[in-house]
């Protein structure tokens, strides 16, 4: 029954790959902006780790309406034998050259001149890091320095993303202000699971405009008050607000091309399909680790006495302070809570966080996979819960025990999957 509990909950996990169709959704989103209406000309920038992906889809269907491409990758999904002046790759989770290179190169391709109508925004996750132009005084040192403290201080991701918006040239509405075309029209991948549409790519066509205060209270938030960093954010912050002042030339609109509730739809239906009665966490699952993990046991404890077959569903990101030296990623980390979870039933059980871009943060990595015996097999390796926990070394502990999912790029970025079967 286990068995079967571990390929069903992989199943419901990944059920949405074979739902969910970019070109078809991309389609429908164009054609209602008037973006395929005769004669239209349109640039397509696509940004992010589902960029390839978005930018082949939105190509396709525009046909000779389209007038030029740029595309901001990561590593995983550029090809070494397309590389191409149109296509720039950048570092992930933490900027490098290449990402200052793609920030140059976006702004270069918005400001020469062209003869199309509109500019194209294709946004996914990743794109803050992967596509960068600092503020100054901020150097790349200083956005590892913001990377390591976010890790430190476990704040989440819209912290996160507001902080680097503050200290970004394009960021948080910058990169508008560049745009030369009459029209621009941003498509795009959600996931944020806190604050949504407005926070992906830290709100890259959405204007931001912190005051000095919130800006001092985001600093103070990371651990960085009264640190030269912090003093270089600030200044930086200023000079953006004065950069900002410039006034947007084009007509802008933002839209949303799919979102983590989509995925979870697919997969409650997917759930229900197998025999499961579903409880619904919800699309903005989100928080401490060892919180969120209690929160599913106690929806898991309220289903104990029943006697059918229970799916428990969510979509989101959970947030991990980092004090070890191990290595893990957010689904890794979930499993091994949810795996103490499981071991105090007397019914079987099973849990799978997935991430939805096919990388959790270890490449090769989709996620992991625990059951009700995982924890009794871990003693029995001579696996301490509480050490692997306390070091974030979730990945070698899963590895030893077989129960890493098998990991690639998928083109999408919609947060992670979780899903526990009782």
């Amino acid at each position: 029954m286990t068995s079967r509990l571990v390929s069903d909950a992989q199943a419901v996990s990944s059920q949405w790959l074979n739902e969910l169709d970019l070109v078809s959704l991309t389609e429908r989103r164009l054609n209602a902006s008037g973006l395929l209406d005769p004669g239209v000309g349109v640039d397509v920038v696509a940004l992010g780790k589902a960029s390839r992906e978005m930018s082949a889809a939105a190509i396709a269907i525009l046909g000779t309406r389209l007038r030029r491409r740029l595309t901001v990758c990561d590593e995983a999904s550029a090809s070494l034998n397309d590389r191409t002046p149109d296509l720039v790759v950048g570092e992930h989770p933490v900027p490098g050259e290449g990402s200052l290179n793609a920030g140059n190169a976006l702004v270069t391709f918005l400001e020469e001149p062209s003869p199309a109508d509109c500019t194209l925004f294709l946004l996914s996750g990743g794109a803050s890091s992967l596509c960068v132009l600092l503020e100054t005084p901020v150097t790349l040192q200083d956005l590892r320095g913001i990377w390591d403290a976010a890790i430190l201080s476990g704040i989440d991701i819209t912290t996160l993303n507001k902080i680097r918006a503050s200290s970004s040239a394009i960021a948080g509405g910058g990169v508008l202000r560049h745009v030369r075309t009459a029209r621009s029209q941003s498509l795009i991948l959600v996931d944020n699971a806190i604050s949504g549409v407005e926070w992906v790519a830290s709100g890259m066509t959405y204007d931001y405009l912190p005051t000095a205060e919130e800006v001092t209270s985001l600093i103070d938030r990371i651990g960085l008050s009264k640190t030269p960093l912090g003093h270089r954010l600030l200044e930086a912050s200023a000079n953006r607000a004065s950069a900002l002042a410039t006034p947007i030339t084009s007509h802008h609109e933002n839209a949303v091309l799919a979102d983590p509730a989509m995925m979870l739809g697919y997969a409650i239906a997917e759930a229900r399909r197998r025999g499961y009665r579903v409880l619904d966490m919800g699309s903005h699952v989100h928080g401490d680790v060892a919180v969120v993990s209690e929160r599913w046991a106690d929806a898991l404890r309220r289903e104990v006495a029943s006697s059918d077959s229970v799916a428990v569903l969510g979509v989101g990101e959970v947030t991990v302070r980092v004090g070890g030296v191990g290595m893990g990623g957010r689904c890794q980390e979930f499993a091994w809570y949810m795996a103490k979870v499981l071991a105090e039933f007397d019914r079987d059980a099973a849990f799978v966080a997935r991430a939805s871009d096919g990388r959790d943060f270890i490449e090769g990595v989709g996620g992991a996979w625990v059951e009700r015996s995982t924890m009794e097999r871990a003693l029995t390796s001579g696996l301490d819960w509480l050490a692997v926990a306390q070091a974030n070394d979730t990945h070698s502990a899963l590895r030893a025990l077989g129960q890493l999912l098998e990991g690639g790029h998928t083109g999408w970025n919609l947060c992670d999957l979780y899903v526990a079967l009782m």
